[in-house]
């Protein structure tokens, strides 16, 4: 029983979560305790026994005050009756009642004021203010004018200790009403710092959880595309690609808003082509606008400059959500994308976006809601337009945190317009090209990727199959650490959150490992966190790169081409892409045919890329000799691991090119490998070498034929094979000059011949942040 009670008492405080409210039950507490004291007090100083029961009266009406408003909840009833009975009408009687100006109750006028200046908001704060001011100043006034209303003590003792009594509870009373204000303020700081930290944690889980299910889903249906044969199957996945991709783009709006009112989005500056992202803007909406047969035109000032520094994410959802709306409000006439130089000096230029459109227009009244969340005009609302309203609230906002403001012009049925400026820095041409849209084959490359989902590390090693990159896979940090040690992988894919260990303290084992081998491999983050700080965080930490899931097939296959050693990769350029004749394209289906290869099911494989499938044929072509020799001489030493291992590598290959017989008998022959089943693989490892051999010779075949039509592929022939030594001094005077792009370049070619290497790696860091006095630094400690 004695523990019951004083929990019940700190639980009568404890629930309440408004400060104010807090105060009042405790302001209201230190009033009863004071009233006491007061009564207490007057009793030894012989006060009128008036004096004792005025006060004894106002600490139990101070408790009953209490007790009111914590079960009725009318709060501000309770703050006005405190204040007009007790803080006005009690200590008004107990003024005049204990010495009036030479006693000790203006000492606790000063309760009056703070419980005012605690409890009270805005213009009721001001009023009450005033009047309990003026009224501690009228019965001042009246006391001084008419002494007669008041009791004065009986002793000069009575009135000294009155005194010291005032000033000693009223200034203890005061501190304390101080210190636990400032400590209820603390603990509600922490509360809300709490809150706003938990609320970014489930920001990046519900990102990282809700991604991961859409990456797959994307994924996969990729590979359906790529692989299915019906038109109506195809049909459906383009489809569910397009459902994917919005309901990604939703996803993203929600997550953004929420960190734009959590006063987390910062601007994440990066060096990125201008120019590129225009034309990826303009392809995508203009089919967009084709599907709802509008006229779309992108009007670029060709003077913009190729690279700037700024946050392209940014930018880019601002004007996809310019667009999408231009789009989504127009059913019929003319989208214009505009983008013009207004100035430039030395280090920056202003650039001039707008999007203009002939669709249902916003009335002026609606024109000053569509900037706020989840608000459209009422006209679109009354059509039932789809979308959550949150497109131009975010752009509206991030283009605040550019640095600028979206402006809009509109009329009613006539079509609205759209615009900012933005001041935005100017960057380098790194030579790297993000929307190149380059492919490459790699047969020779071995990655490691990193992931506990096993769904996408399939997703993963089917969108990289067309690569003939190798891609062995881990499901924890702690195989990925034995893996590493044992292999040698040119690059790794590491995902970033995983339990027990997550990416950031993978990668660093890893890079642990590398320096007690005298390596450096490139590792790439793979995480669903699209937040800037995130980003930011990874590039701190050390990651070479950065990847997103859902994971976008070509840039994946563009930030692949960036790290693997260049010796490695032969890229398919886009000059490479060509067009075939019907009729050509018919002659080399019927060669292929005639050796059980399905020309159509190697252009699914290839997304459509006749060079691909050239590089790759040569490629198996080129090693298939050497290969049936190898395998041949492990099945006869009946080393069926190490043959399944070759087996696979020909099942990877034979898909790719669409040697359907080989492809399946390979598979057959892996499973039986893998299990030790000698007989099996001795009897079937005949036909298997037989479906080998003939679709080597129809490759070959196909090759002649291909050459034979005009449309041979040759690897560009390099113009000079200069040697270490050249290249180190091609690199010093580079840098000397100050030409980035071409110093980058031949960091390349150095790192072809050396491979990665901490000292080189270094150099291009400087190279990059246009040190070139710290680079040519490097450089001549890397030549002694």
């Amino acid at each position: 029983m004695k523990s019951i009670f004083p929990s019940k008492i700190i639980d009568f405080y404890k629930k309440e979560t408004e400060l104010n409210i807090i105060f009042f039950k405790l302001l209201g507490t230190a009033g009863i305790i004071i009233s006491f004291a007061g009564a207490i007090s007057s009793f030894f100083t012989g006060a009128d026994p008036a004096n004792i029961f005025i006060n004894i009266g106002a600490a139990i009406a101070s408790a009953a005050l209490i007790m009111f408003v914590d079960r009725t909840g009318h709060y501000l009833t309770g703050y006005l009756i405190t204040s007009f009975t007790i803080f006005m009408g009690l200590f008004g009687m107990l003024f005049f009642e204990s010495g009036g100006l030479y006693g000790s109750m203006p000492y606790f006028f000063s309760f009056g004021i703070l419980f005012t200046l605690l409890m009270y908001k805005g213009k009721l704060l001001v009023f009450m203010e005033i009047l309990h001011v003026s009224f501690y100043v009228a019965i001042a006034h009246i006391a001084h004018v008419h002494p007669e209303t008041v009791k004065t003590f009986d002793t000069p003792a009575g009135q000294f200790f009155d005194q010291v009594s005032g000033i000693v509870i009223s200034s203890v009373g005061i501190g304390i009403i101080f210190m636990m204000y400032l400590k209820e303020y603390q603990k509600q700081q922490k509360i809300a710092q709490e809150s706003s930290n938990a609320k970014s944690i489930l920001l990046a889980n519900i990102s990282h959880e809700i991604r991961t299910p859409i990456n797959m889903l994307l994924g996969m249906n990729e590979m359906i595309y790529r692989e299915a044969e019906n038109r109506q199957i195809i049909e459906y996945s383009q489809n569910v690609d397009t459902a994917g991709r919005q309901l990604l783009f939703m996803i993203n709006q929600f997550l953004d808003l929420s960190r734009i009112d959590m006063g987390k989005e910062e601007i994440f500056e990066e060096n990125f082509n201008i120019t590129n992202l225009i034309e990826s803007l303009r392809s995508y909406y203009k089919k967009e606008a084709d599907n709802k047969h509008l006229d779309f035109v992108t009007d670029a000032d060709k003077e913009l400059p190729g690279f700037v520094i700024g946050d392209a994410r940014k930018l880019t959802q601002i004007l996809m959500n310019l667009l999408s709306n231009a789009i989504k409000y127009t059913n019929e006439g003319i989208i214009v994308f505009g983008i013009q130089k207004l100035a430039e000096d030395a280090e920056s230029v202003t650039i001039h976006f707008e999007v203009s459109d002939t669709g249902v227009g916003i009335s002026k009244e609606d024109q000053q809601k569509i900037f706020e969340s989840f608000e459209r005009s009422a006209i679109v609302r009354q059509r039932g337009i789809e979308g959550t309203g949150l497109g131009l609230a975010i752009s509206g906002n991030l283009a605040r945190l550019l640095g600028t403001e979206i402006k809009v012009k509109s009329k009613l049925g006539e079509g609205s317009l759209f615009w900012f400026d933005l001041k935005i820095k100017k960057g380098v041409d790194t030579g790297y090209d993000k929307a190149t849209g380059e492919t490459f084959i790699a047969p020779d490359a071995r990655i490691l990727a990193v992931d506990d989902n096993s769904m996408n590390l399939t997703v993963l090693k089917s969108l990289l199959r067309r690569t003939l990159v190798r891609v062995d896979t881990a499901q924890s940090a702690l195989e990925s650490y034995e893996m590493y040690e044992k292999g040698n992988y040119d690059l790794v894919l590491m995902d970033y959150m995983m339990p027990d260990i997550d990416g950031i303290a993978a990668m660093e084992e890893l890079r642990r490992i590398d320096k007690r081998k005298g390596k450096n491999t490139p590792i790439i983050v793979l995480t669903a966190d699209a937040t800037p700080e995130r980003k930011k965080l990874f590039n701190e930490k050390g990651f070479d790169d950065y990847l997103l899931k859902p994971i976008d097939a070509m840039l994946l296959e563009t930030v692949l081409i960036r790290h693997l050693p260049k010796g490695l990769v032969t890229i398919v350029e886009k000059t490479d892409q060509i067009d075939i004749p019907e009729e050509t394209l018919v002659q080399f289906k019927k060669i292929l045919e005639k050796y059980d290869i399905s020309f159509d099911m190697a252009m699914k494989h290839l997304s459509g890329d006749i060079m691909q499938f050239v590089r790759i044929a040569e490629v198996f072509v080129e090693r298939a000799d050497g290969s049936i020799c190898e395998l041949k001489e492990l099945i006869r030493s009946k080393e069926y691991a190490k043959a399944a291992y070759i087996i696979h590598s020909v099942k990877g290959n034979s898909g790719n090119v669409g040697a359907q017989d080989l492809y399946y008998n390979a598979r057959r022959l892996e499973k039986r490998a893998k299990d030790g089943d000698g007989k099996y693989v001795d009897a079937a490892s005949e036909l298997f070498f037989m479906e080998w051999e003939r679709a080597k010779e129809g490759l070959t075949k196909f090759l002649d034929e291909f050459e034979k039509v005009g449309v041979s592929f040759k690897p560009a022939k390099a113009e000079e094979v200069l040697d270490e030594n050249a290249l180190m001094e091609k690199l010093l005077e580079a840098v000397r000059n100050g030409n980035q792009s071409p110093a980058l370049k031949t960091i390349d070619e150095i790192e072809a011949i050396r491979g990665k290497m901490p000292e080189i790696s270094a150099i291009r860091e400087a190279v990059k942040d246009i040190d070139f006095d710290r680079a040519e630094k490097l450089i001549e400690e890397l030549k002694r």
